[in-house]
């Protein structure tokens, strides 16, 4: 059997790159078998946050310029209620108290487009811990999540020169489409200080 595909970010090249997958550590193969899967609630801002800081700090060139502001960030997660989102899911991996993976997952209804369905968005472990099936676990609580609800697809966008994601969505079941991603930003959305006129 061949070896699953690894790839990393080289930030020289500014692309992904194929390289040798590296050994994978027991002691942590084996703290990983208390790893928790669930949905994040509101008692989680601030290990969230910590989360995220980690990942800026151990992978800095992977992110982009306005995904860095951490007291943005901190601001978007005290003003968060998960019952104001009552389609959204936070889903993390837990590990002895500290989040070490986490990902998005959107419930919508498409009338015209198979009825309700599912997206992913986020999902990002952190680099000590890949390679040992947490983002995997992610994305199969993410299709537990949405099958129990009744949808009948789960979604999501990846860049099609992500060679390590590509590979690992593949390896997750999925199909890989060519299509395009667009984006509208709103600047300075209320949403999150009063509620949408009606």
């Amino acid at each position: 059997m061949a070896a699953e595909p690894w790839y990393v970010w080289d930030g020289g090249k500014d692309r992904f790159v194929g390289t040798e997958r590296p050994p994978r550590d027991p002691q942590l193969l084996e703290a990983l078998k208390s790893l928790k899967i669930r949905v994040a609630d509101a008692s989680d801002r601030q290990r969230l946050l910590e989360f995220r800081r980690e990942a800026f700090e151990t992978e800095p060139e992977i992110w982009l310029p306005d995904e860095l502001d951490l007291d943005e960030i901190r601001g978007n997660l005290e003003r968060w209620d998960p019952s104001e989102y009552p389609n959204d899911f936070i889903i993390v991996a837990e590990l002895d108290g500290k989040i070490v993976g986490m990902l998005l997952l959107t419930l919508c209804y498409k009338p015209f487009d198979g009825g309700p369905s599912a997206w992913i968005e986020d999902l990002f472990v952190l680099k000590g811990f890949r390679g040992y099936k947490v983002g995997t676990r992610l994305v199969e609580f993410a299709k537990a999540l949405a099958m129990e609800r009744g949808c009948r697809a789960l979604r999501l966008i990846v860049g099609l020169d992500n060679l390590a994601g590509l590979s690992f969505y593949r390896q997750c079941g999925f199909e890989i489409m060519e299509i395009g991603l667009a984006a509208l930003e709103l600047k300075h959305c209320p949403s999150h200080a009063r509620k949408a006129e009606r």
